[in-house]
């Protein structure tokens, strides 16, 4: 589980999980409270940007909350979640 929140949290992870190419993190660090990350995506042969507010981390609890500012005026304010499942296997909620 550790392996998997290791990548979650840290800004060039984003890339391992997220259909997005990190393009700043400030500040520059593992996620933390305060942070933002700004990410583009690609869509309709467009290159998009995304925003990424980090408002709480507990890495005690494997828990993740962030503020998504996505394209077309979407917003998604989700807490990631991490769970294990298993041996080797780590269960990742997204709400």
């Amino acid at each position: 589980m550790e392996r998997v929140w290791d990548i979650i949290t840290s800004p060039e992870g984003f890339d391992a999980w997220a259909d997005a190419t990190l393009v700043s993190a400030d500040p520059e660090s593992r996620a933390r409270p305060g942070q933002r990350l700004r990410l583009t995506t690609r869509a309709f042969g467009l290159t998009l940007p995304v925003t990424i507010d980090v408002l709480d981390v507990d890495p005690e609890r494997h828990r993740l909350h962030v503020l998504v500012d996505l394209p077309l005026g979407l917003v998604n304010d989700e807490t990631i979640t991490m769970t294990a499942d298993g041996e080797h296997r780590t269960l990742v909620r997204f709400g």
